[in-house]
C-alpha cells in the first residue's frame, strides 16, 4: 500500500506488517492498531483536544522501558532515570523547622527529588 492510499482510510485499521516506511504525513480519521515495534524518527503531533488512552488489562503501559531511556517534559533536556546519586537542588531556607536538607525519604533528600523533577522538566 502506498502512503497516499493510507491517507484516505477512514475506518479502523489493523497493521501487522514487518516494516513500512512513510516519507511524509499520513492521516487516519479513526482507530489504528500497530503491532510490534513502531519507530518515529522526528515528531508525533496531537491535535488540540486529542487524548492518549491506554489498555486497562494485564500489564499496563510503560513510558520508557529501562532506567537508561531518556525522557523529558516541556522542552527540558532528556535525562535517564534519576537515582539517589543525583546532586541536590540548592537549599533555599528551612522555615518550617520540621525537616532540613539532610533528611531522607527512601534514600532521597527533598533536594534530590526537586532536582530530579526539575531536570525532567516536571518543575520549572
Amino acid at each position: 500500500m502506498l502512503a497516499a492510499d493510507l491517507a484516505a482510510i477512514t475506518v479502523a485499521v489493523v497493521w501487522n506488517v514487518a516494516s513500512t516506511n512513510f516519507t511524509n504525513s499520513v492521516f487516519f480519521n479513526n482507530t489504528v492498531t500497530l503491532y510490534n515495534t513502531c519507530t518515529f524518527n522526528l515528531l508525533i503531533a496531537f491535535a488540540s483536544g486529542a487524548n492518549m488512552q491506554f489498555d486497562t488489562t494485564t500489564n499496563g503501559t510503560k513510558i520508557g522501558t529501562a532506567a537508561n531511556n531518556k525522557l523529558a517534559f516541556w522542552g527540558a533536556n532528556a535525562i535517564v532515570q534519576p537515582t539517589t546519586g543525583i546532586a541536590a537542588a540548592t537549599f533555599a531556607a528551612n522555615t518550617s523547622l520540621i525537616a532540613n536538607d539532610t533528611a531522607t525519604w527512601d534514600g532521597y533528600t527533598v533536594g534530590q527529588v526537586v532536582k530530579a523533577l526539575r531536570n525532567a522538566g516536571l518543575l520549572a
